[in-house]
């Protein structure tokens, strides 16, 4: 995947008749491909998209001294926002042209702690969409290893405004 290009203002973003003339898949294929921008928190935290397809998304990131707590671990909000996006993600890919969604609650699990520098994959997987609500699980994995760092799962809102 190309390097992703990202929003500096809210006028970067594509207007929402923009966004809704496209499916959910589209918009995160040009986004992954860097035609549309991608939010600035991704570049910030140090992910960014890699992998669209239909009900999955997957997202690289090497989380390091930025990301960490007072402790000098990656702080559990990294985790939470990687596995966020990645989830969402994967709901707006099942989006039909004029939908939308918002995150209506997530749960994450942390199993291990990530060492800052270290290359790991997250995976957003869709498991439902519906007229009102999408669900989706998700899991952060050691890239050169495959360890298993943390799961989670989300339900999102899906609107048609």
């Amino acid at each position: 995947m190309p390097d992703p290009i990202y929003a500096e203002g809210p006028e970067d973003f594509l207007a929402l008749d923009e966004v809704l003339s496209i499916s959910g898949l589209d918009y995160i294929r040009k986004m992954a491909a860097g035609e549309v921008p991608s939010p600035t928190v991704q570049r910030l935290m140090a992910y960014k998209i890699t992998q669209v397809e239909e009900g999955r998304v997957g997202l690289h990131g090497t989380p390091a001294h930025p990301q960490t707590n007072g402790y000098g671990g990656i702080h559990g909000g990294w985790y939470a926002m990687v596995l966020d996006t990645a989830m969402t993600c994967a709901v707006i890919t099942g989006l039909k042209r004029g939908q939308t969604q918002t995150t209506l609650e997530f749960k994450v699990n942390l199993i291990r702690a990530i060492k800052p520098g270290t290359e790991v994959i997250a995976v957003g997987t869709l498991d439902h969409i519906g007229r009102s609500t999408g669900v989706a699980r998700g899991e952060i994995r050691g890239a050169q290893d495959g360890r298993l760092y943390a799961t989670g799962t989300a339900t999102c809102f899906v609107m048609t405004p």
